[in-house]
C-alpha cells in the first residue's frame, strides 16, 4: 500500500509540528523540576535560566533532524511505463 506523496508529507510535517511543540515545553520543565530544582537545587533563576538553555539545545536538534530528513528524502519519482 502506497500513500499519496502529499499525504505523506503532510503527516511528516504535521509529526515534527508536533514534536517541535511538545518537546521544548517538556524538557524545560523535565529539567527544571528534576535535575535543577531538584537534584541540583539551584535557585529559582538559575534553574530558570539554565532549563531554557536545555530547551534551546533540544529545539535545535529536533530542527537538525527536520532539516536533515527535508534533504534527505528522496523526491524523485519513477518515470511512468509507456508501451
Amino acid at each position: 500500500f502506497q500513500e499519496q506523496p502529499d499525504l505523506q508529507t503532510f503527516r511528516t510535517v504535521f509529526h515534527y509540528c508536533i514534536v517541535i511543540i511538545v518537546m521544548p515545553i517538556a524538557s524545560f520543565f523535565g529539567a527544571k523540576s528534576v535535575i535543577f530544582d531538584g537534584v541540583l537545587g539551584l535557585t529559582h533563576v538559575q534553574s530558570n535560566v539554565y532549563s531554557a538553555i536545555v530547551t534551546v539545545v533540544v529545539l535545535h536538534i529536533i530542527l537538525g533532524f527536520y532539516i536533515h530528513r527535508a534533504f534527505s528524502t528522496d523526491t524523485s519519482q519513477k518515470p511512468a511505463k509507456q508501451d
